[in-house]
Formats: C-alpha cells, structure tokens, sequence
C-alpha cells in the first residue's frame, strides 16, 4: 500500500513538474543534483477495526532541495504551489497539511488515511461420506 502512495505522489509531483527535478524516495544519493524532491515517511499507524478490516494512517514528509540562490524565495513559490495542489493524491485525501522551510530545505509535511479489507481464507466443507446400511 505504502509502495501505490508513494507512487501516486511521484506522478503528482511529475505532472507538476514535468522537467529538471529529480524525485528520490526515502534516500537521496550523495552526488544527488539539486534540485530535487525527497518523498519519506515519517510514521505509520495501523490498528484492527472489525474482524478483517484495518484502519492506517501515513504520515508523510516531501522535501524540496533547491538549487536556486533565492533558497527561500524559491522554497515559498513551492510551498504554495504543493499546499494549494496536494488536496487529493490518487484517490486519497490529504490531510493535515503543513509546510517550513529548514535549514534551507522545504519540508511539506501531510498524512493520509485509508482502510484495508483482507480477505480470509476459509477451509471449505469437505465431501461427507454418510453409511445409509443401517442393520437392525
């Protein structure tokens, strides 16, 4: 499920922008050009609701690293542009959103919710082989 989020978010990301970023998940590489997007998630909690149906919430953080001498003039046009387009990704509904700029780097934090249905499953009956010889 984490994996389909993260996906849905990277195709957000791109149909923003389409050209010169690049999009790493979970880790950048040391020589990563700037600039570029880091998807991560930050915390997860997953609880049972009724028999196989389950309740999580993702709590997720993109970071912007930019690469323009305005840091922070470019990291607020950003802010903007991901607090006024991130209300749904995919199907999902973000929530709590939250954008500050650190250290240089825009952290636009948000969290999703969404339920699992797992389907069991159950040993069907087997074939009964039933004596009808009754001796009396």
């Amino acid at each position: 499920m984490i994996s389909d989020v993260k996906s849905a978010i990277t195709s957000k990301l791109m149909g923003l922008y389409p050209t010169g970023y690049a999009i790493y998940d979970e880790e950048a590489p040391e020589t990563a050009a700037k600039p570029y997007f880091l998807i991560s998630v930050t915390n997860q909690t997953y609880s049972k609701r009724f028999n196989n149906k389950y309740s999580s919430v993702l709590y997720l953080d993109i970071a912007y690293h930019s690469d323009q001498a305005e840091v922070r003039a470019d990291g607020i046009s950003k802010q903007e542009a991901l607090l006024r387009d991130f209300d749904y990704i995919s199907t999902y509904k973000v929530r709590n959103k939250a954008a500050k700029i650190t250290d240089n780097v825009l952290h636009f934090t948000f969290d999703l919710q969404y339920y699992e249905l797992t389907k069991e499953e159950f040993t069907l009956m087997q074939q009964q082989t039933i004596n009808t010889r009754v001796k009396i």
